[in-house]
C-alpha cells in the first residue's frame, strides 16, 4: 500500500511541474505572438496543473505542513505566469531607449 502512495505522489508531482510548465510556455507564446488560442489553451494546462496539485494535498500520507505548503505553491502557480509577464514587459520599457 506504502509503496501505491508514493507511486501516486510522485506522479501528481510529476504532472503538477510538467503542466505548470506547458502552462508557462504557452502563456507566454501566446502573448508574445498575440494569439489568444494559445493563451486560452495555456489555460487548460493551468487547471490540470492545478487538478494534480490538488491530487497530492489530498493525499492522506502527508503531514498538513506539506499539504499547506502544495497548496499554497499550486495556487500561486496560478498567477506567477501572468505576473511575470507584466514584470518582463514592464522591465523592457523601462530600459528600452
Amino acid at each position: 500500500m506504502l509503496a501505491e502512495t508514493i507511486y501516486k505522489l510522485m506522479l501528481y508531482g510529476f504532472l503538477m511541474v510538467l503542466f505548470a510548465g506547458a502552462y508557462a510556455i504557452l502563456y507566454a507564446m501566446g502573448r508574445f505572438s498575440r494569439l489568444p488560442s494559445l493563451i486560452r489553451l495555456s489555460y487548460i494546462f493551468a487547471l490540470l496543473q492545478f487538478i494534480a496539485g490538488m491530487g497530492m494535498v489530498f493525499n492522506d500520507y502527508l503531514d498538513l505542513l506539506w499539504k499547506g505548503i502544495i497548496f499554497f505553491s499550486t495556487v500561486a502557480y496560478l498567477f506567477i505566469p501572468q505576473t511575470m509577464w507584466r514584470v518582463v514587459v514592464s522591465l523592457h520599457r523601462r530600459h528600452d531607449h
